[in-house]
């Protein structure tokens, strides 16, 4: 009878190891690819919002309004009022509805932590002409630099730290440059097309 040899304890230990050993290598580049996508595709979804909001503008000679979710959870559309700690500010049915500007609001891919209404998920929008009239009488110190340090609107997505709104409040803008899961906001405006900071304001 001819032996059948079979692989030790040791072998089988030893494959385990390795394999375990490369997916400890391939696991973190594969994560940081998914951070890169997401990326560039919140890039590229701002992109194709910023365009939809400057054919409207065209058409209305105003670019499209934005609502508020209060931190209460509470949706205004259009946003009437001006809290430091809304939990967001989003573009609403003008830019989809009668005329489709763009078909349907992008989601932003880094807020899946954010909890509360279902706006939540789009990526943030800010009509910085509505903003500023929306403050009271009179207006705080900050106010008159809005327009001129970001333009007429700005949209923001979460970035891969996923607390989107308090990084832009405080000036803190995501880099790539910086390392995939660095702090910041992703960012684009009307006076810049990249993902800049700007001056600090609020």
């Amino acid at each position: 009878m001819k032996r059948q040899r079979a692989f030790t304890l040791i072998e089988l230990l030893v494959v385990i190891a390795i394999i375990l050993i490369l997916i400890a290598i391939a696991l973190p580049n594969f994560l940081d690819s998914q951070m890169r996508a997401k990326y560039v595709r919140a890039v590229s979804d701002m992109r194709s919002l910023a365009i939809a909001a400057e054919t409207y503008q065209t058409d209305w000679r105003a670019y499209p309004p934005y609502g508020r979710v209060s931190p209460e959870g509470v949706i205004q559309y259009p946003a009437t009022v001006n809290s430091f700690y809304d939990k967001m500010c989003f573009i609403g049915s003008a830019i989809t509805s009668p005329v489709p500007y763009i078909h349907q609001v992008p989601v932003d891919l880094f807020a899946e932590l954010l909890e509360g209404p279902e706006v939540l998920g789009q990526l943030e929008y800010l009509n910085l002409d509505q903003h500023v009239g929306n403050f009271p009488d009179p207006p705080p110190p900050y106010a008159p630099n809005l327009i001129p340090a970001w333009g007429h609107w700005r949209m923001v997505a979460a970035g891969p730290d996923g607390d989107r709104g308090q990084d832009i409040k405080e000036n803190r803008v995501y880099a790539p440059t910086n390392g995939v899961r660095s702090d910041g906001d992703i960012v684009r405006c009307q006076r810049f097309q990249d993902n800049r900071p700007s001056r600090p304001i609020n």
